[in-house]
């Protein structure tokens, strides 16, 4: 899939999708489908108290909906869900090659942004305020959100807009249209493994902040074992070393 001007305009009124999750993230994509008169959406969550809340047992059972995830276009999983403790594991695996974000949504509708995205283990907050700051001091129009303040979906944004987002490993383990114009990875600690299970499951989550990058875009990193991780990878952004022993950043060449 690329990022073109047809897609964008064509995408949520041409395609059918489930919003699996009624957190935060999922009642966001929710508001914003009605927002822009999408019609084509089911809703869903694991939890039959959420469930009920919404009235989805009235609409249709577990089965009739396990039927629907097969016929959707798209599955717009929330963060947090896990597909592997999910009531409807079968039907997810079966499917994950339909699975985006929130995160890949706003990309998808909004393919030539600027925007800046922090993940790490610790410090992703504290970094992007830090940036939000900077940037505004220097006259830069710029809106937080993602998994601080507010959902990316509820950002109001234009042309000029620098968008800032903090993505957790959560987000980002689904997501596979996300193309930050500037990415970068804080650290990497054993955190999460309840749910990533393995080390390796963990920061293949976390570097997919690179995957989708051009040689336009910048990937941002301060450690050795993250950049021979990046290099071994063959991303395509280019990498740029950033040591806080010393104010110089050095550009790496990936060859």
């Amino acid at each position: 899939m690329n990022f073109s001007k047809k897609l964008k305009e064509s995408f949520l009124h041409k395609n059918s999708f489930v919003i699996y999750g009624l957190g935060i993230t999922g009642r966001s994509v929710i508001n914003f489908f009605k927002k822009k008169k999408v019609d084509d959406f089911f809703i869903w969550d694991d939890s039959k108290t959420v469930r009920n809340a919404h009235g989805i047992n009235k609409k249709y059972k577990e089965k009739y909906f396990a039927k629907t995830l097969d016929e959707t276009d798209w599955i717009i999983l929330s963060p947090g869900i896990n597909i592997e403790r999910s009531r409807l594991k079968k039907k997810l695996i079966k499917n994950r090659d339909k699975i985006i974000t929130d995160l890949d949504l706003f990309y998808i509708l909004n393919p030539n942004i600027e925007s800046i995205v922090v993940t790490g283990s610790n410090g992703k907050s504290t970094t992007c305020k830090i940036i939000e700051s900077v940037l505004k001091k220097n006259n830069i129009k710029v809106k937080l959100g993602g998994n601080i303040g507010k959902p990316l979906l509820d950002l109001v944004v234009n042309k000029n807009s620098t968008i800032i987002i903090e993505a957790s490993s959560f987000q980002l383990e689904y997501s596979q249209f996300i193309r930050p114009s500037y990415a970068m990875i804080l650290n990497i600690t054993n955190d999460h493994l309840d749910w990533h299970i393995t080390m390796k499951n963990y920061t293949s989550s976390k570097f997919k902040i690179f995957s989708n990058q051009q040689k336009n875009n910048f990937a941002l990193l301060n450690n050795k074992k993250l950049i021979n991780y990046y290099k071994k990878n063959n991303f395509k952004g280019k990498l740029i070393f950033v040591s806080i022993k010393n104010s110089k950043q050095n550009k790496l060449d990936k060859n």
